[in-house]
């Protein structure tokens, strides 16, 4: 596939630690007992292997991924335990802004749009770690077995809505039908029952579905895009002190392998 220019307009724990959920959509990590406070991260929790929510141990919902270890990572640099909130994509980056959460870290991805509102970090995933594809039915792999069939009046294509999988839809296939929805659940099942013809979504988290609960789901891969940032944590526009922690925290990270590590982890 010729290289396309891209435009954009737009569970590792301390021992003996525990977390438990105080409602269907806040779930508190008690990372230390010497820790008072909480700082809050808001999330999407329908992206595993960067966030998810399963059933705990002892039978209770807790959300668990790569994002939520990350951070877990930030909280502890900062000397507090973490207060994760689970909401609709839509609402994180509206929620930072207006200091209803402090960070977000969503598998979101540094648009000019955004940057607009609310300040990021640097990227811990990057388009050499995180490959972009669509997925298709196996039943359906010979009709959009590549962009261009893909890109063709009637088709009907989808993305979780305020991603950035939606801009690629629309910059990769405007000739196509887009549904945009923001429960990637949702969209995975329209997959499965052929509602829908092809998804967006990142290459770890096709992996994810394809190795759980969609195994007839086939990657169709989307060559290199140039603008592409990669994912990287928001905060509130100004809020230096919080990003530069954030920053030295993701260096560490990467440095140590631990993300590498974590991708695995919950890829599995």
């Amino acid at each position: 596939m010729k290289k396309l220019l891209l435009v954009l307009v737009l569970v590792f724990a301390a021992i003996g630690l525990s977390a438990c959920s105080n409602s269907s959509n806040v779930f508190d990590f008690e990372l230390d007992p010497s820790y008072t406070e909480y700082v809050t991260m808001a999330t999407s929790a329908d992206y595993p292997p960067y966030e998810n929510i399963v059933k705990d141990e002892n039978g209770k919902n807790t959300v668990v991924g790569v994002d939520i270890e990350i951070g877990k990572a930030i909280a502890r640099a900062l000397g507090k335990n973490l207060r994760v909130i689970h909401k609709g994509f839509d609402f994180l980056v509206e929620d930072v802004r207006t200091g209803k959460v402090d960070f977000v870290i969503a598998g979101l991805t540094p648009t000019p749009t955004r940057a607009q509102v609310v300040d990021f970090s640097k990227s811990y995933y990057t388009e050499e770690s995180v490959q972009q594809v669509i997925l298709v039915h196996k039943d359906n792999q010979a009709l959009y077995d590549t962009l261009e069939k893909i890109n063709v009046a009637g088709v009907r294509v989808g993305a979780q809505s305020g991603s950035i999988q939606a801009e690629f839809a629309s910059v990769f296939t405007p000739n196509a039908t887009a549904k945009l929805i923001t429960d990637l659940n949702e969209l995975l099942n329209n997959l499965n029952n052929k509602q829908i013809d092809a998804l967006f979504t990142e290459g770890t988290v096709a992996d994810t579905h394809i190795n759980g609960n969609f195994p007839d789901f086939i990657k169709i891969e989307i060559d290199s895009l140039e603008g592409y940032e990669g994912n990287a944590v928001a905060v509130q526009k100004g809020d230096t002190e919080l990003l530069e922690l954030i920053n030295a925290v993701i260096d560490e990270l990467i440095e140590e392998g631990k993300i590498a590590e974590w991708l695995v982890e919950f890829s599995s």
